[in-house]
């Protein structure tokens, strides 16, 4: 491994002395828009990091999503449970792992400048992306609730009077076919129009035990579109109107393999295989269908005063359904046994059958001498029906729960950036939401739970405050300190209702931003510390197949990010960013269920109480001073990409790895019940002519085919969920 780290070091030392005299190589200058506001990267007084477009490509090469992005910018995690919906979204440590689908997260997916509130929304497949922008730490002020933890932003290409567009074709491991395409350009001197679309579809690939050999598990297909329509009459005025849709079907959520861990013992048992899965619930399933729109408004008032409005709609259903417990039923002898089920099964799903989101916002921006500054207001109007159902093993629906919720905020919000002179500016915000909440459990066909209803409402105000001095023309320093609330939730899965405060997070930042070497490296680095008061957490499992909402007293953390890239030559760049988080819960009076009684798993936490459950003897444990499900405290990644020119154009490869350190998966700890750490590889060999407007590629994801368990479910058994497979494709695109 010393000679490899060698080998690295000595060619970036002799790309810098071969090109040390090329003043013009640099980077180029990465523009986001964290602020609401087109700004440089190193201007913006927070932690934020970017993911180029081409790299959003590679990383979604082998038929993956969103989660895919998890570890490419420092401490952001993603995760599900539900497998390509509803991912969970977790940066510096914070997020939230509850599997309902009207579960609110502390980090916020806003997508073409619209904040997407429900878990299912946030399956949006990513296509024709321009950029993805990861913001850490609270983001209160301007994109207010639900945003404890940070922002993953995402904008997609916007249409404009160039005619251009591409298309792209892979094809791969698992029988995955995927086409992408994009067309836009002008309609007029004053209209523009960009039309783009995603089709994916993978082959069954994993073989039920149950039934004998075959491929008989992972199928599914997706198709979204977007199309665009930006009307400019004049220099004062845009208006940019967007209509999108998303369908999915699949033969599996997730899949679920039983007793894949054995007990007392870390990581998946010896002869575990992720291509065999015992299922006795045949008739397992996953569907959406999505469609929404938008209306960007923009017009300028004067020369330095502007207007904005965005207004969207969305709305979706939505069905999940798999065989949760994972395994055959049997008697005794499954219990422990790799694919087996004691005693009886359970097959449940859960979805939207009515959902719509409205949000507006409205805003004035505008520059007066050396001020910047925003004010405006936003109002969100959620509607959703949950369907939560069990089923039996022949397929048929044996009960129905629904939950009915509603959701209003409404908030106004300010920012103020004052440059004081030339070298030091200082930015502050502030934000008051008021949040309205009402939940109905509404009993179906064979339903044992009660009706009952639950409403919550509260408001808050946030602030930030940040200062940013140019130390020289090459660095610069902040100081950040900020807050951000997650207003009060409800669940009403199967009927059991729970209900948590509204949480408030105060977090303190410093960093630099420095461009090195005439411009070719860039290197970005923060320290922090964040204290949660209330954080709202999830008791999931325990002896019976619901969550329970929970408020931790306090909730601390602390960490390091730091990321580092450069253009060493002409042909040769690298990159690399690592981060470090800490959470610990600090409330003794904070207790969660083991795992259930049959069979349990191994308690690392002090054991409070017992009492009899339904399966058994239930175990309460204390989960004070154990770190926060699902945050590992380290992610790296590190990619490398060299090209060499040839007559035609020029050849070119690229590698990029991401580790990841083990976690808990729920409150408490166990030796079972980990995350495990692991290292993902991906590959990608290729041609591109002249113009660079032609890409042949070989392409590999999780090249080394690392499998390690990435979530568990606790209730009936020690049952897992992985990683996916390696993929190897090829993939062809053409730009014109």
């Amino acid at each position: 491994m010393k000679r490899v780290k060698l080998s690295i070091a000595s060619l970036v030392c002799a790309q810098l002395v071969a090109t040390n005299s090329n003043a013009q190589l640099a980077l180029e200058e990465i523009v986001v828009t964290a602020q609401k506001r087109e700004q440089s990267l190193q201007d913006v007084p927070s932690a934020v990091s970017a993911i180029p477009a081409e790299s959003v490509r590679d990383f979604l090469s082998a038929g993956e999503n969103i989660r895919a992005l998890a570890g490419r910018v420092p401490s952001l995690q993603i995760e599900s449970s539900n497998g390509r919906q509803s991912p969970r979204f977790y940066i510096r440590g914070l997020g939230n792992y509850d599997f309902d689908v009207n579960a609110t997260q502390p980090v916020s997916l806003i997508f073409d400048e619209v904040a997407l509130e429900n878990s299912v929304l946030k399956s949006l497949p990513l296509f024709d992306i321009a950029r993805v922008e990861v913001l850490k730490g609270p983001q209160g002020t301007l994109f207010g609730r639900s945003t404890t933890a940070g922002v993953v932003k995402v904008d997609s290409v916007a249409p404009s009077q160039e005619q251009e567009g591409y298309v792209k074709l892979g094809y791969g491991s698992r029988e995955t076919l995927s086409a992408e395409a994009a067309f836009g350009g002008a309609l007029s001197d004053s209209v523009s129009a960009r039309g783009s679309f995603k089709y994916l579809d993978r082959g069954a690939w994993i073989d039920n035990t149950f039934n004998g050999p075959g491929d008989d598990f992972g199928s599914f297909d997706e198709f979204a579109y977007r199309l665009q329509l930006l009307v400019n009459p004049n220099d004062r005025f845009s208006a940019l109107f967007k209509v999108h849709g998303f369908k999915q079907d699949g033969d599996q959520p997730q899949l679920f393999y039983a007793n894949a861990f054995t007990p007392g013992v870390e990581g998946l048992r010896p002869g575990f295989d992720v291509e065999r899965a015992s299922h006795d619930q045949l008739l397992s399933g996953f569907t959406l269908d999505h469609f929404g729109g938008s209306a960007k408004i923009e017009y300028d008032l004067s020369e330095t005063l502007k207007l904005t409005s965005i207004t969207a709609y969305d709305s979706l259903d939505s069905f999940s359904q798999a065989d949760i417990d994972g395994g055959i039923q049997g008697g005794p002898e499954a219990i422990g046994q790799l694919g087996g089920q004691a005693f009886f099964s359970v097959s449940s799903g859960d979805g939207l059958s009515d959902h719509s989101q409205l949000t507006q916002e409205l805003r004035l921006s505008g520059e007066a001498g050396n001020v910047f500054y925003q004010a405006g207001i936003y109002y969100l109007d959620e509607d959703i029906t949950v369907d939560s159902a069990d089923f039996d093993n022949s397929g048929a629906r044996t009960q129905l729960t629904q939950a009915v919720q509603g959701t209003q905020s409404f908030a106004v919000f300010g920012q103020i950036d004052v440059a004081l002179n030339e070298a030091t500016s200082v930015t502050a915000g502030l934000r008051y939401t008021d949040d309205e909440k009402d939940l109905e459990v509404v009993p179906g066909p064979g339903s044992f739970a009660p009706a009952a209803t639950i409403e919550a409402s509260d408001d808050y105000v946030n602030w930030e405050l940040a200062v940013n001095h140019n130390l020289s023309d090459d660095w610069s320093a902040y100081a950040r300190a900020a807050t951000a609330s997650r207003g009060p939730v409800t669940l009403g899965r199967f009927g059991f209702t729970s209900q948590a405060e509204t949480e408030e997070i105060t977090s303190f930042e410093v960093g630099f931003k420095a461009d090195l070497f005439d411009g070719r490296a860039r290197w970005n680095s923060a320290i922090y510390t964040y204290s949660i008061d209330d954080q709202q957490l999830t008791a999931t499992g325990g002896t019976g197949n619901t969550n329970e909402l929970l408020n931790a007293a306090k909730v601390d953390g602390a960490g390091f990010e730091t990321e580092f890239e450069m253009l060493v030559s002409e042909n040769l760049r690298f990159s690399v960013n690592l981060s470090y988080n800490d959470t610990e819960i600090k409330d003794p009076n904070l207790n969660t269920e083991l795992c259930s009684s049959n069979p349990s798993c191994t308690s690392l936490d002090p054991i409070v109480d017992t009492f009899q459950g339904f399966f058994g003897t239930v175990n309460l444990v204390s989960v004070d001073g154990n770190p926060l499900p699902r945050a590992p405290e380290w992610l790296t990644n590190f990619s490398i990409n060299y090209e060499h020119p040839i007559q035609s154009g020029k050849i070119y490869a690229q590698t990029d790895w991401n580790y990841r350190s083990d976690s808990n998966i729920f409150l408490y700890e166990s030796v079972e019940f980990v995350a495990e750490s692991r290292v993902i590889g991906g590959v990608r060999l290729g041609y591109k002519n002249q113009d660079e407007s032609l890409d042949i590629a070989l392409i590999g994801r999780n090249i080394t085919d690392e499998i390690v368990a990435e979530g568990a479910l606790d209730f009936l058994n020690q049952t897992a969920f992985v990683n996916e497979p390696a993929f190897w494709g090829v993939e062809f695109s053409k730009k014109f």
